[in-house]
């Protein structure tokens, strides 16, 4: 065997180690491309289930908004008619119970006057 020749085989081994490796290199790619398909498709199945779930609960949501949104329209309208009762009340109580204060208070004065009894501010002065 000539150096010509045992390098011809020498050459032809190492060849094929890198053949083999390469190979190996290949499949060890593939199953780390099926791996990252079958995450990909995982993922993407559950990035759908909590999309409907946040559309779910969004849609909740934005139906406990509007029925809030009604109560607090509610509760401003009682408050308003509140407020006009309390002033409708105080303009119906008020000014004739002040009437009736002042009208005894100004009868009881005649009535002192008329027995000749001085007023109580007569007296501190």
């Amino acid at each position: 065997m000539t150096a010509t020749d045992l390098a011809a085989v020498i050459l032809a081994f190492v060849a094929l180690g890198v053949t083999a490796m390469a190979v190996v290199a290949i499949m060890m790619l593939r199953r780390s491309a099926d791996e990252v398909r079958e995450l990909a498709v995982d993922l993407r199945t559950h990035a759908d289930s909590t999309m409907a779930q946040i559309e779910s609960r969004a849609t909740t949501m934005d139906d406990d908004l509007r029925r809030v949104d009604g109560l607090i329209a509610s509760a401003e309208r009682v408050s308003a008619r509140a407020d006009t009762l309390s002033k409708v009340t105080y303009g119906a109580v008020a000014k004739p119970v002040i009437k009736t204060a002042a009208l005894v208070k100004g009868t009881s004065r005649a009535a002192r006057r008329l027995r000749g009894q001085r007023e109580p501010d007569e007296r501190a002065g």
